[in-house]
């Protein structure tokens, strides 16, 4: 499906404030889950450094310049937080409201058990830097279904391509966005792996999506 003739995509070389913001705002009004001030400020946090330092903002907006749908990824190589500049950018205000037992979690969840799970689903060392990978990929709820996503998807597509890297993420069932493993497989990935997480306040199952563009 051709997306709406009124959406014009790109990469965002160098979003401004505006932007960022209103990306993390989306992510927000799409997850409807847990504490809004928390997850504004994880998701801007997050995002802030993605799109200014190591990886890379692809937008859709319409006609007014209204962000309808984006998608972060990081090329093979580098991370979200992967020089001391990005970990001042954003995610050191959401890790300040958490009690130590959050952080603590954010810790063992974030930077251990979910790259060992990345790890053991695709069959690599360091899964997430030998991908093109993707952290958000969002849709206003107006445009979904309307190959918004798609398009996204494809730009990246034609970049991974290129040098044969292999496009992967990681979603969740507590995600209330319709990022489910059926939507991704539309989009030409695959599930790889799947895995339930405990955490002192609820449980969730986690999955690893891909899709190899070598020799496609």
């Amino acid at each position: 499906m051709a997306p709406p003739a009124n959406i014009v995509f790109q990469l965002e070389t160098n979003p401004d404030e505006r932007t960022i913001e209103a990306a993390a705002q989306l992510f927000i009004d799409l997850c409807k889950d847990g504490r809004p001030d928390l997850a504004l400020s994880m998701a801007v946090g997050t995002l802030r450094p993605l799109a200014r330092v190591s990886g890379e903002l692809y937008t859709a907006k319409d006609e007014h310049g209204e962000l309808v749908g984006f998608a972060a990824w990081t090329p093979p190589g580098r991370s979200s937080f992967d020089t001391p500049e990005q970990s001042e950018m954003g995610i050191g205000d959401f890790l300040s409201q958490l009690d130590d037992e959050g952080k603590s979690f954010q810790t063992y969840l974030f930077k251990e058990e979910l790259p060992k799970f990345a790890d053991r689903s695709l069959g690599m060392q360091n899964g997430e830097r030998s991908c093109y990978w993707c952290w958000f990929a969002m849709v206003r709820e107006d445009y979904q279904r309307k190959g918004v996503c798609r398009a996204l998807f494809d730009m990246v597509h034609e970049k991974a391509k290129s040098t044969g890297a292999t496009m992967a993420l990681i979603t969740n069932t507590r995600e209330n966005v319709g990022c489910q493993v059926a939507k991704y497989e539309r989009l030409g990935l695959k599930k790889r792996g799947e895995q339930l997480f405990r955490s002192p306040w609820i449980d969730w199952v986690y999955y690893c999506v891909a899709r190899e563009t070598n020799g496609e």
